[in-house]
């Protein structure tokens, strides 16, 4: 029985040794890049509906966990790592969601103080949705362009 548990043992270790250097599937690489960039579609939505019905405080609740939320993707995106030495689409889902972090850590609070206290500071209040809008465009146009060049080197 002992040796028995040290082969299985030898064989698990020869194993995941072997698994390191394999190569990654483009598809499975591809939804696991997915996963993690629609994890943050979903604090847009909550962001957004709590903006427009004026409820401030939900809006500082939701700007919190996405705070928390941008901070495991980005996590999850270096975990993941590149795709067999192409780091192109990791490189920019890092790049957009490092952009979310600094609008969800930066421009939302302002924003939402402005909102909420009404004040009177149309200069303050228009950087922060300009920036706001820039994070969520490089986000969209960078990933897409990434993701095509992606999907044309990878085609099976």
């Amino acid at each position: 029985m002992k040796k028995l548990l040290i082969k299985g043992i030898t064989l698990m270790v020869l194993l995941t040794v072997m698994s390191c250097g394999a190569s990654k599937d483009p598809v499975e690489y591809n939804n696991a890049v997915i996963t993690v960039i629609n994890g943050s579609g979903a604090y847009i939505g909550k962001m957004n509906a709590a903006m427009e019905s004026k409820n401030y405080d939900e809006a500082e609740k939701v700007r919190v966990d996405w705070a928390k939320a941008v901070d495991a993707d980005i996590k999850k995106m270096e975990e993941i790592g590149d795709f067999n030495g192409d780091a192109g689409l990791q490189n920019a889902v890092l790049k957009g969601l490092k952009g979310y972090k600094k609008i969800v850590d930066q421009d939302y609070p302002k924003l939402i103080d402005i909102r909420k206290n009404n004040k009177e500071d149309v200069r303050v209040e228009q950087t922060a949705l300009e920036n706001i809008n820039k994070a969520f465009e490089n986000m969209a146009n960078g990933v897409n362009e990434a993701s095509n060049n992606f999907e044309k080197t990878y085609k099976k």
